[in-house]
C-alpha cells in the first residue's frame, strides 16, 4: 500500500519549501489513511516550528454542499497565508471551492494542495491543483509479487508493505512563494497572471 507517511514529509516539504509558516490539514477520519497522513504531516510542521491547523468535519457526508460551506468557515479562520494539505484530490477541490465561496485568492491566501494526481480533476480545477502523485503501478506489481509467492507456497512475513509516492505535480495552487504582505501577494499574482502580456515595472 501506499506509504502515508512518506506522502506527509512529501506534502510538508513542498508547503515548508514555499514560505509558509502556518499550515493545515483538511481531511476525511473516516478513512484510517487519512487519519495517517494528518498525524505525520502535523508532526512535521510542528517540529518545523510551524503553527498546523486540522479540519474536524461535522458532517458525515464528505461529498455534501453543507461540508464546503463548513470548509469555508474554517479556512476564514486561518491565518493567512496558509498552505493546506488536503488528504486527496476530492477533498482538495471541496478547499478550492471553500476558497471561491468565501473569496479567498489561491495560491496568495490559501495553496492548496492533494493527493493522487487525478489529472481530469486536478486539471479542471479553479485555479489547476498541485498534488502528490502516488506509484499504484509499483503498488499492484509488489501485490502480484507477492501473491505469486504465497500461491507457491511459501510462508511469508505479515509485514507492511509501503511504497513511497513518485514526486509532486506542481500547478498553480500552490505555485507561490508564501509572503504575508497583501500589498506584495497582490503584485505577485498580478505578475503571474499578465507576466507574458509586455507589462512593466510601472504596471506592477
Amino acid at each position: 500500500k501506499s506509504d502515508d507517511a512518506a506522502i506527509a514529509r512529501l506534502a510538508a516539504d513542498h508547503l515548508l519549501e514555499r514560505g509558509f509558516r502556518h499550515l493545515a490539514f483538511c481531511g476525511d477520519p473516516q478513512f484510517s489513511w487519512s487519519t495517517r497522513r494528518c498525524e505525520r504531516f502535523v508532526s512535521l510542521v510542528r517540529t518545523a516550528g510551524c503553527s498546523c491547523a486540522i479540519y474536524e468535519p461535522k458532517d458525515r457526508s464528505p461529498t455534501s454542499d453543507r461540508e464546503v460551506d463548513e470548509i469555508a468557515k474554517w479556512l476564514g479562520t486561518l491565518k493567512k497565508p496558509v498552505g493546506v494539505f488536503a488528504c486527496y484530490d476530492n477533498r482538495g477541490q471541496q478547499v478550492l471551492e471553500a476558497c471561491r465561496r468565501a473569496e479567498l485568492s489561491v495560491p496568495e491566501e490559501v495553496a492548496v494542495l492533494g493527493v493522487d494526481n487525478d489529472e481530469v480533476l486536478c486539471g479542471l480545477s479553479p485555479p489547476p491543483m498541485s498534488s502528490v502523485i502516488l506509484n499504484p503501478r509499483r503498488v499492484g506489481q509488489d501485490g502480484a509479487a507477492l501473491l505469486s509467492r504465497m500461491m507457491r507456497g511459501e510462508a511469508l512475513e505479515p509485514v507492511a508493505h509501503l511504497i513511497p509516492p513518485i514526486g509532486i505535480a506542481t500547478r498553480q495552487s500552490t505555485d507561490i512563494l508564501a509572503v504575508a504582505d497583501p500589498g506584495i501577494a497582490a503584485a505577485l499574482r498580478f505578475i503571474r497572471e499578465h507576466a507574458c502580456e509586455g507589462i512593466r515595472v510601472g504596471d506592477v
